[in-house]
């Protein structure tokens, strides 16, 4: 006899188990990462303020979870022509995540609810209901407090040692690692980095098909015997290194770690040193171009004048007796007064006499 099928009541209680956190929304949803062409479809609850996918609405265990304490933001698509469905991007941590909700009505509502628990307010354009509206308040009261009793931070995830990590590994967003094997494919197609959760992992390829590019994002959980590659049939492996190797053989080397080249110097160059006194070029002055002095002609002196100054009344002094006085004066505290000796100036004995006789006779006047 077959084993009775688990009940939807049984279903939600084990799901609170696993989670721990309170049930406020659910319902199916569509959902793809940006880059990726179509949407796959999960059934989604809200439960505090993480988004837990199912594979469907029977399976008790998660595929999938998004953190709404990482959201940075919310953009509304157009909804379509026909308005039966409604859309809208969720900007995360490391990633851009579109949901698809067939019912309009319903995405509104998954709008308000994502949005007040992750931001702690209600929305102020929101198209609902009175009662809608009153349950969007029970949620954010009981999510209030349950956030101050047990305030649980969502931090980025650090990435892992050096030593235990392939060389494929950087912390990059998904858009990024999307982006680094577009603009080098020569390098690899395949990159380990952060996955969504905390404590996880993701590896992106891409490959090139017969329709174009194809990008593919596989998540990686940390187990207690390793790490374990969430498949159709999941596989554990020992570390991250063997994440890619698996990767590897199972696409018989299609798949290619993606590592950038480091280029290194091969030769070490000899700095130049310039010689400073070379260098330094001497300071010139300037000098002043000043036009020349236009001196006018000093006018010839009168007959006074001439008389008065035509000869320079000279004092000689003995050097002889100079000499005496000042060995008279070295008992006193007076300075010595050198002696001016009379300079040679070729003047004969009869110009001499010439000059005594001149003075005597202007002496008469």
């Amino acid at each position: 006899m077959a084993a009775p099928k688990p009940t939807p009541r049984f279903i939600s209680k084990e799901r609170g188990k696993i989670t721990a956190l309170p049930l406020y929304c659910d319902g199916f949803v569509r959902k793809k990462h940006t880059g990726e062409k179509d949407f796959k479809r999960y059934f989604a609850e809200l439960r505090g303020s993480t988004i837990f996918l199912y594979s469907d609405e029977k399976n008790a265990t998660y595929t999938e979870k998004l953190e709404l304490q990482n959201l940075k933001s919310l953009d509304t698509w157009s909804l379509k022509e026909n308005y039966i469905s409604a859309e809208f991007t969720l900007t995360l941590l490391n990633e851009e995540v579109r949901l698809k909700i067939e019912n309009p009505d319903a995405g509104e509502e998954w709008k308000g609810f994502i949005l007040t628990v992750a931001k702690l307010e209600i929305p102020s354009k929101l198209q609902l209901l009175p009662g809608q509206l009153l349950r969007l308040k029970e949620v954010l009261k009981d999510e209030k407090q349950r956030q101050a009793r047990q305030p649980v931070p969502v931090k980025e995830q650090e990435p892992p040692e050096a030593s235990n990590v392939p060389q494929c590994f950087y912390s990059v967003s998904r858009n990024k690692a999307i982006e680094m094997l577009a603009e080098s494919p020569e390098f690899g197609n395949m990159i380990l980095r952060p996955g969504s959760e905390k404590m996880s992992f993701a590896v992106t390829v891409r490959q090139l098909l017969t329709d174009g590019p194809s990008i593919k994002h596989y998540k990686v959980m940390c187990v207690e015997n390793g790490f374990s590659i969430a498949l159709d049939t999941p596989v554990t492996v020992s570390s991250l290194c063997d994440v890619t190797d698996h990767f590897v053989k199972e696409t018989n080397g299609n798949l290619r770690p993606f590592i950038q080249p480091h280029t290194y110097a091969t030769t070490i160059d000899q700095p130049v040193v310039l010689n400073e006194r070379k260098d330094q070029q001497k300071r010139q002055i300037p000098q002043a171009v000043v036009a020349p002095m236009i001196q006018n002609p000093t006018p010839p002196p009168t007959s006074s004048q001439s008389s008065d100054h035509e000869y320079l009344e000279v004092n000689y002094i003995n050097v002889d007796e100079h000499d005496k006085k000042n060995q008279l004066n070295l008992k006193d505290d007076r300075p010595l007064i050198q002696a001016v000796p009379v300079p040679d100036s070729g003047i004969s004995d009869e110009l001499l006499k010439a000059l005594q006789k001149r003075r005597a006779t202007l002496g008469d006047y």
